[in-house]
């Protein structure tokens, strides 16, 4: 059995819509981490976890939906816009996660 809690639907759907459009993403983990990548897909396995793949320049990233903190397009300009927070963030050194909505 695995530990992936599926994210709601509605947040599904944003990461759809960018698939669509293949819209470069600012991407933020909930580790912490960040990269921009170009959003190409979702997809499903047997054990009923949800990925989004994305094409990054150095290669296939493949992360799962529940690790995902935030997503933002990014502009022709560079700039990224309003993000959109999918799942509880880093934790701050208080150990408190940084709050998403």
């Amino acid at each position: 059995m695995t530990d992936y809690r599926p994210i709601e639907c509605d947040l599904h759907d944003v990461l759809e819509i960018a698939c669509l459009h293949h819209a470069l993403l600012q991407v933020e983990l909930r580790d912490g981490s960040r990269f921009v990548a170009r959003a190409r897909t979702t997809v499903s396995t047997a054990e009923k976890e949800e990925f989004l793949l994305l094409d990054a320049p150095d290669g296939e990233r493949r992360v799962r939906l529940d690790q995902l903190h935030a997503v933002a397009t990014v502009g022709a300009d560079g700039v990224a816009g309003a993000r959109t927070v999918l799942g509880p963030g880093p934790t701050d050194a208080s150990g408190e996660a940084e709050q998403g909505f």
